[in-house]
């Protein structure tokens, strides 16, 4: 079955991704090339993003700055530089420029997601003029441009209001390719979108919920004595693996609720988000996959690709707001994804879908898998390893290594307690009752060790002289071969004799 790669489109690509090229184009090359031309694109995405905000901000800076010019100073005494310098001066920092750091703290909480990681080298803020020498050269350039500016005073205010309106419109066409911008931005993943997951174990509630009853105090009496016991602190410092995580994750009532939505009922979805904000977290969408994990795992493929649409509908909206978003910017973003998402034309939408049949077959796929481990882990429990010899005329016999022996040390060290008692009680029902209780995998681990320990040997009859002749030529070969030879061939023949029986 072909492999869809669509989704990838609109996410970036790290240096291990699993992804498959053409047989004649080399791998790690492909990987170089893509990251390369990720790195840039973000690059440049960054710069025009930082270019863009600049130009916002200082134009803002320089309407305010007219606006109080023409409010405070007749048309007559536009004419006078000097006087316009005057009051600008008096008015407004004379060295005020841009200033990202002083902007962020101006803006705080308020400043949106994708302007808060943006770096200013010392070079770029050196370079950005002040914002009143911008108001002098703007005089000059409109008295250049125009001569007949530089002594009519009506034709001068006509010309400063003509350009006050080319800023507003640089402003407003700005203004919207900087959202477009920023949302490209908060499609991709890169590392400044990075969180710890699964570190808050509750929920910032609305508001309008209504707060839990207080719990009535209890009066505990108790005596003080010397070495009196403590309660035991039921709090404990570490950190909870990911079962424990897993346990952790519930659907919580509305969110329960909204997932009964049915998917195509966009506004009905929006309308509850919006009155329902807290639920838009991660936490929250992971716990819906798991319910769509058993829904599929149930065969209800319908019922799960519900799930999935709303618990992404969960997880956009939560990027989107951004870690730590208050309830105001969770339904600024509920209201604009849900804008992009009506629109079917435009590529968030597209990917949006895109992600959930993706998600939707790549949850069919694991359960598929699921079921096949269920049944195959099944049929191993039902296994077990015997040992027996393969030879009627001969048994198998367990010994112990002699004490002090690097072999007594194996032996000691790598054996459980219960096996090394029933090698020492010298009965191969006893080790094979030990068997009988061991998975396959440990079974197999400790037949390893028994071979390394030489704890089973093979006795056997000689039914006439010849055989003993026989096996002794076999031992005198064996004396004259070189070292490694003899091992190797000792090897082969405690392979041989301790191949153990599967029984199911």
């Amino acid at each position: 079955m072909p492999i869809d790669y669509s989704k990838w489109d609109k996410i970036e690509l790290s240096d291990d991704s699993d992804i498959e090229v053409h047989p004649n184009v080399d791998k790690r090359s492909f990987i170089r090339w893509k990251q390369r031309d990720i790195h840039e694109k973000r690059h440049q995405r960054n710069i025009e993003i930082k270019s863009i905000l600049i130009q916002l901000t200082m134009y803002a800076k320089l309407n305010k700055r007219v606006d109080y010019l023409l409010d405070n100073l007749s048309s007559n005494d536009l004419l006078d530089q000097s006087k316009v310098l005057e009051i600008l001066n008096k008015s407004f920092d004379p060295k005020e420029k841009f200033d990202y750091e002083k902007l962020k703290e101006e803006k705080g909480s308020d400043l949106r997601k994708g302007l808060k990681d943006l770096e200013f080298s010392k070079e770029e803020i050196e370079s950005t003029p002040p914002y009143n020498e911008m108001i002098e050269d703007l005089f000059v350039q409109i008295k250049e441009d125009h001569p007949e500016a530089a002594s009519d005073s009506e034709k001068l205010l006509g010309y400063i209001k003509e350009h006050r309106a080319k800023i507003d419109d640089v402003l407003s066409k700005q203004t919207i390719k900087l959202d477009e911008l920023l949302y490209q931005k908060s499609l991709l993943i890169s590392s400044e979108d990075y969180h710890t997951g699964f570190d808050r174990s509750f929920l910032n509630k609305d508001k309008e919920e209504d707060d839990e009853p207080p719990q009535p105090k209890k009066t505990v009496t108790t005596v003080e004595t010397i070495n009196s016991p403590q309660k035991a602190d039921t709090s404990s410092s570490q950190p909870k693996t990911d079962e424990e995580a897993f346990d952790e994750l519930q659907v919580l009532p509305q969110t329960a609720e909204f997932a009964k939505i049915p998917y195509k009922e966009l506004e009905k979805s929006a309308q509850f988000l919006i009155a329902h904000p807290s639920i838009c977290t991660e936490h929250q969408k992971d716990s819906l996959i798991m319910t769509a994990f058993d829904r599929q795992l149930e065969g209800d493929t319908n019922g799960a690709k519900q799930i999935i649409y709303q618990s992404l509908l969960l997880q956009y909206i939560s990027q989107l707001a951004g870690p730590h978003a208050s309830k105001d910017q969770t339904i600024r973003a509920v209201k604009l994804f849900f804008t992009k998402l009506k629109d079917s034309s435009l590529p968030a939408s597209k990917a949006f879908e895109a992600d959930v049949e993706n998600t939707v077959n790549h949850i069919k796929t694991r359960c598929e898998v699921i079921r096949k481990e269920q049944l195959e882990n099944a049929g191993e429990d039902e296994q077990l390893i015997q040992l027996k010899s393969l030879d009627d005329s001969s048994e198998l016999i367990v010994n112990p290594p002699e004490e002090g022996s690097e072999e007594y040390k194996i032996f000691t060290s790598s054996l459980s307690p219960e096996m090394q008692a029933a090698v020492r009680s010298g009965s191969l029902d006893e080790v094979n009752k030990v068997f009988a209780t061991m998975k396959i995998a440990d079974a197999e681990q400790t037949l390893e060790i028994f071979n390394q320990c030489g704890v089973i040997g093979v006795s056997g009859i000689l039914e006439n002289e010849q055989e003993f002749e026989q096996l002794k030529e076999e031992y005198e070969e064996r004396q004259n071969l070189p070292e490694h030879g003899v091992a190797r061939e000792t090897a082969q023949e405690h392979q041989h004799d301790l191949t153990p029986d599967v029984v199911d």
